[in-house]
């Protein structure tokens, strides 16, 4: 994108900067085989980031294989991994946290790296800590946005209500309710609940002619196992302008359809899904759609790079971490039309947000003055305002 040098001037330390000008062709790196682990085989995220990755590969003498994880059979992972070190993969990243221990003790047999993409390694991080986050051969995990003490996503969902209701003041949101996943596969999602609550209370007190009315959450409806929306949810939340949905729209939306309300009733929700742009702002139901940047797999890319060529950043952290990322938060026509125009959706590597020179110079192997602490500054940067 023509943005990538804005970005990248907000993001680097000054050393960094000046690198961006130096020739990096120099760059003696070996030729590396890096496995992919998605969470599906198909939809726009998974070809987005396949072609932001195949843009990478002539530049950092890179190719990629790509494998489907589970997110319940810990064993199926285990085995799609060992197929890939079996691929003759020297790294391998990977969207789920299950399996971890067991995957990391392949990867240690064969001497092959593991980062994460898009995943916290929540469990991991509060249940087995020493033995994957300590362990030498696992680089850290970038997260589908927030982690720990950065997971702020009700606050989003209460912004874009209200900007909603400042953009379209003769019809406003007054009476909403909500869904998630469940408590055992999304933990948080119940923080985000109470957060989204708490900032309508403040609103409302402040604003009592422009009060929000918040259903109470009915575990028995407003928890989506997976499944479609039961049509159940309209007699349980009777007169509601909207639905605040902390999963995937795509579990909510064709409910509201069947039930004749996607006329009249506003979806806020996460993910993305191929043709919701027809069904989006001023089209139809949906306000509100969260997405994490494909970009964001530049995180633990680098770091197994550097690995694999037997360098580290100066600044490079003793154990593991997981971190957090910014997200492009669609909520308006204009966003929708600056999101159509990134990797996500065109397919196409040119409209990354960062070149393949960028990534080089983000490795410890292709510029000698890049740090840790800069490859982590561009996870803070991967909105809707970078994208302009």
């Amino acid at each position: 994108m023509k943005s990538t040098k804005k970005i990248l001037a907000l993001v680097l330390t000054l050393a960094l900067v000046f690198a961006l000008a130096a020739p990096t062709a120099s760059a003696k790196a070996r030729a590396v085989k890096i496995g992919v682990g998605l969470y599906q085989d198909s939809g726009a995220a998974v070809s987005g980031v396949k072609a932001y990755l195949a843009s990478l590969e002539d530049t950092l003498n890179v190719k990629f294989a790509y494998t489907v994880l589970s997110t319940n059979d810990e064993a199926l992972n285990v085995t799609k991994v060992q197929e890939l070190i079996a691929a003759g993969c020297d790294g391998i990243i990977i969207t789920m946290d299950g399996g971890t221990e067991a995957i990391l003790q392949e990867c240690a047999d064969a001497g092959v790296y593991l980062g994460g993409y898009l995943c916290d390694f929540d469990t991991s991080f509060r249940t087995n800590y020493d033995k994957v986050f300590k362990n030498e051969f696992f680089v850290g995990t970038v997260a589908d946005g927030g982690c720990g003490d950065e997971l702020k996503r009700g606050y989003d969902f209460f912004d874009s209500v209200i900007e909603y209701n400042e953009r379209t003041p003769d019809a406003p949101i007054r009476h909403v309710a909500m869904t998630t996943f469940p408590a055992f596969a999304f933990p948080y999602q119940q923080n985000f609940v109470a957060q989204f609550v708490e900032k309508v209370e403040e609103y409302n007190a402040a604003n009592p002619d422009k009060a929000i009315e918040v259903d109470p959450f009915n575990e028995e409806t407003d928890i989506l196992m997976f499944r479609p929306m039961d049509s159940t949810y309209f007699t349980k939340h009777p007169g509601i302008d909207a639905i605040v949905s902390m999963c995937a729209g795509s579990f909510v939306y064709p409910t509201m359809v069947s039930a004749g309300v996607s006329d009249t009733m506003k979806l806020f929700a996460s993910g993305y899904n191929d043709g919701d742009d027809a069904i989006f702002g001023s089209k139809g139901a949906y306000q509100q759609e969260i997405v994490c940047a494909n970009e964001s797999i530049t995180y633990p890319l680098v770091l197994l790079l550097n690995k694999i060529n037997g360098v580290e950043f100066p600044d490079q952290p003793a154990e593991a971490e997981r971190k957090s990322c910014s997200t492009f938060i669609i909520n308006s026509d204009e966003d929708l039309e600056l999101f159509k125009n990134s990797v996500y959706l065109t397919f196409n590597g040119e409209d990354a947000l960062f070149s393949p020179e960028d990534v080089l110079n983000l490795t410890a192997y292709g510029n000698p003055d890049a740090t840790y602490a800069g490859l982590c500054e561009i996870l803070d940067h991967m909105t809707i305002e970078d994208l302009k």
